[in-house]
C-alpha cells in the first residue's frame, strides 16, 4: 500500500439488505468498489451476513458484514466515508442494524434520479434536506447526463457537489458473434406495457416478420443475458424510469437495434443512430417502431449492419471500463480533499 493510499479514508458501501435478485444498481455498487480497489483505496461492500455475495454476477469486490466492520473499529468519523445509494433517503443512519452511523461523512451514489424523492409524502422536503444538504454529504455521484441534470435542476445541487460517473459496459457483450433474426426484452419493469406491445405485434401481422422469433430475458445470469443479446438483432426497451439504461447500452454493445423507452437516463444512448425512442406509454407507436426496424433489416441489410456495428463500437469506446475508472478516480480525489476539510471543521467530534 502506498503512503498516498494509507492516508486516504476507508470507503464502506452500504448495500443492505442482502438480496440475491438481478438488480443492476447492486452490481454497479460492486463494480464501483472493484475500481476503487484498483485505484489503491481501501473499499468494501457492507452486507448483512458475513460472506454474502449476489450469485447472478461475478465480482472481485471486497465484502464485509456491517457488524464485522464495526468490530474492527472502521466505522469512526476520522476513518471512513459511507457510500449510500439514493434509496437510503429516509433511512435513519443513527439506527442501522443497531449502529449509529450518523456522524460519518457520506457520499450519495444516485443511480436513478427518479427514485430521489422516494415515496412522496408530507415529509419529502425535509427528507431531501436532511439527505442531500447535510454538510457531511461530501459529494453526489450521478451516472448519466439525465441524472446529473436532475440533481442540478430538480434538487438544486451546486455543480461543485456533483460528479458524473461513467457506467461501463462489460466486454462479454460483443457485436462480433453470428446473428439471427431474434428479438429480446426484459419483462421485469412495466410488465403491462410488455404484454400490450407483444400482443400488438402478434395481432398486427407485422410485415417482414417471417422467420423472426422473440424471447424475454428473465431468470438468467448476467453472462447468459450477454450470450442471448450477442446472437440477437433487436432489443425492445421497456424500462422506465431509468437512471442510465444499462440494458440499452448492453444491447447496443452486443450489436442490437434498440426500440423503446429511454426511461430518461437512456436518452444519451439512443442518439447513436441504430435505435428509435418511443414515448412512454405509446403502445401503437412502439409497434410502429418495431415495424420500421424489421423493414430496415429486410430492405437494407448491409447498411443496417454497418449502422449497428458503428453504434456498438461507439458505445463500447465511450462507456468502457477505462472511462469508468478515470471518472471514479477524479471524483474520489475531490472527495478525499473535501473529507479533509470536513474533518478540520469537526474537531470536537474526533
Amino acid at each position: 500500500m502506498t503512503s498516498e493510499s494509507s492516508n486516504r479514508p476507508l470507503v464502506r458501501v452500504l448495500c443492505l439488505p442482502d438480496v440475491d435478485s438481478a438488480i443492476g444498481g447492486v452490481k454497479q455498487l460492486y463494480r464501483h468498489v472493484e475500481h476503487l480497489l484498483a485505484l489503491g483505496w481501501d473499499a468494501a461492500v457492507l452486507t448483512e451476513a458475513e460472506g454474502f455475495r449476489p450469485s447472478w454476477f461475478a465480482s472481485s469486490a471486497m465484502t464485509l458484514s456491517l457488524q464485522r466492520s464495526h468490530e474492527l473499529g472502521e466505522l469512526e468519523q476520522q476513518r471512513s466515508i459511507l457510500l449510500l445509494p439514493e434509496t437510503y433517503l429516509r433511512v435513519d443512519l443513527s439506527a442501522v442494524r443497531g449502529l449509529n452511523l450518523s456522524s460519518l461523512a457520506r457520499v450519495v451514489f444516485n443511480q436513478n434520479a427518479y427514485y430521489s424523492y422516494g415515496d412522496f409524502g408530507p415529509d419529502t422536503s425535509q427528507a431531501l434536506q436532511c439527505f442531500y444538504d447535510d454538510p457531511a454529504v461530501l459529494q453526489v455521484l450521478s451516472i448519466s447526463e439525465d441524472t446529473h441534470t436532475f440533481m442540478a435542476r430538480n434538487l438544486g445541487l451546486l455543480d461543485e457537489r456533483l460528479s458524473r460517473i461513467i457506467n461501463s459496459i462489460e466486454t462479454i457483450f460483443s457485436s462480433e458473434q453470428p446473428k439471427s433474426n431474434r428479438m429480446h426484452w426484459m419483462p421485469r419493469k412495466n410488465p403491462q406495457h410488455v404484454q400490450a406491445v407483444i400482443q400488438g405485434m402478434q395481432r398486427a401481422g407485422l410485415q417482414n416478420s417471417m422467420g423472426w422469433t422473440g424471447e424475454p430475458l428473465q431468470q438468467l445470469s448476467h453472462a447468459q443475458v450477454a450470450e442471448r443479446l450477442n446472437g440477437a438483432r433487436l432489443f425492445l426497451a421497456f424500462g422506465h424510469p431509468e437512471g442510465f439504461g444499462l440494458p440499452i447500452a448492453e444491447a447496443m454493445a452486443a450489436g442490437c437495434w434498440v426500440v423503446g423507452y429511454s426511461g430518461g437516463g437512456g436518452r444519451e444512448l439512443l442518439r447513436f443512430g441504430a435505435a428509435e425512442e418511443v414515448p412512454f406509454g405509446d403502445w401503437p407507436g412502439f409497434v410502429a417502431a418495431i415495424q420500421r426496424s424489421l423493414d430496415n433489416f429486410a430492405r437494407a441489410p448491409r447498411e443496417t449492419a454497418l449502422r449497428l456495428q458503428r453504434q456498438a463500437l461507439a458505445v463500447r469506446a465511450l462507456y468502457s471500463a477505462e472511462q469508468e475508472r478515470a471518472s471514479i478516480a477524479a471524483a474520489w480525489e475531490r472527495i478525499a480533499e473535501r473529507f479533509q476539510h470536513w474533518l478540520a471543521s469537526h474537531p470536537s467530534q474526533l
